[in-house]
């Protein structure tokens, strides 16, 4: 049985409209519409005219530098012969990079200290949480003591068994 995927209502990063989403999608229909469009425009452009720097490419489609380079960071340029003039810069160091929002050592920096982070939780966690079979048996103690009030009467001073 698959798993659908999660849609929950969010409102598009370009026009502000609100949209049922699929998991990460940040633009309603219109706008990704408008997207794929511009997208090809500027695919299409870079294939007639290789090396061609960024700007040139922003001032000849129209397109703004802003979207050319979120383009660039989902990979529409990587099968491109692209050269230094589709480099911008990492979001953490500002090194220039090519594909992604993150250079490699960025990225491997932030995995180790996720991997830190990570492990420091699950050992605290280890240490303040009961372990399971304590709360089992906290459980199983609670649930005897509900057994045994359903099944016993307080009349006056002296407790009256209900014959089971």
């Amino acid at each position: 049985m698959a798993i659908a995927p999660r849609k929950k209502l969010r409102n598009c990063i370009q026009c502000g409209k609100v949209f049922l989403s699929q998991e990460r999608e940040d633009l309603c229909n219109d706008c990704k519409t408008i997207y794929y469009e511009l997208e090809e425009k500027v695919k299409d452009y870079v294939k007639d005219h290789p090396g061609v720097s960024m700007l040139k490419v922003c001032e000849d489609t129209g397109v703004s530098k802003k979207l050319i380079q979120r383009m660039a960071r989902s990979g529409v340029f990587m099968d491109m012969p692209m050269g230094e003039n589709y480099m911008y810069p990492c979001a953490s160091c500002g090194t220039p990079i090519k594909i992604g929002t993150y250079c490699t050592s960025c990225l491997t920096r932030l995995r180790n200290e996720t991997k830190k982070v990570a492990e420091s939780m699950s050992i605290r966690f280890k240490e303040d949480m009961p372990t399971l079979t304590r709360l089992e048996r906290m459980a199983q103690r609670e649930f005897e003591q509900e057994q045994r009030d359903k099944r016993t009467y307080h009349v006056g001073m002296r407790n009256i068994k209900r014959s089971s």
